[in-house]
């Protein structure tokens, strides 16, 4: 079982990419995606629902409006590059955090990280669990 992927922006922040926003983009880089428009109602909070086939298995993600992302089913080393992606749908400077299922501790994701520099904070954040 490959710990969930948390990527979310500050308490006391909200981000300024919309679902809208963030659905077409997927689309743009995953064509193949299955979105799916989604509520929340303990929270009363919308969001996407996605799924994707990569490396020949199917992967699903979750991008709550403004608020944090979700991916599933792969290691931090799979999901990297698709982080730093999604960050870069949001506004230089724009402040992020990352955590794992496993462990509640939060780690500020450094502006201008590459897909390495998230593996090894996502990696180092499953040892520590």
């Amino acid at each position: 079982m490959q710990d969930a992927i948390f990527v979310a922006a500050p308490p006391g922040t909200v981000w300024p990419l919309t679902l809208g926003e963030f659905e077409t983009r997927i689309l743009v880089r995953y064509p193949e995606a299955l979105c799916t428009a989604k509520h929340e109602p303990i929270r009363g909070q919308d969001y996407l629902a996605f799924e994707i086939d990569l490396d020949g298995e199917r992967r699903h993600g979750s991008y709550f409006d403004r608020s944090h992302l979700i991916l599933q089913d792969a290691p931090p080393a799979f999901w990297a590059d698709t982080v730093v992606w999604f960050l870069g749908l949001l506004p230089p400077g724009t402040p992020a955090v990352a955590m794992i299922e496993t462990n509640p501790d939060t780690a500020p994701i450094p502006p201008g990280a590459g897909a390495e520099d998230v593996r090894l904070l996502l990696e180092a954040l499953q040892e520590a669990a």
